[in-house]
């Protein structure tokens, strides 16, 4: 629960992208065709919410 959570404070863009990515395994330019986007901006949003799940086990580990 506490991971959806750290998906809850993305977009819903960021949040699609990212899973996109990191669940479907589909490329950067693959979801930049299925979201209308360029390959930068999917890149920005995976960097994003990867920066928002990597602060958040450092939390965890300072804890």
């Amino acid at each position: 629960h506490e991971l959806m959570a750290v998906l809850d404070t993305c977009t819903e863009a960021q949040r699609r992208r990212f899973l996109l990515y990191a669940l479907d395994g589909l490329s950067l330019a693959e979801i930049g065709v299925l979201c209308g986007c360029s390959k930068v901006a999917v890149y920005q949003s995976v960097e994003a919410v990867r920066k928002k799940f990597i602060n958040f086990f450092e939390n965890r580990l300072n804890e």
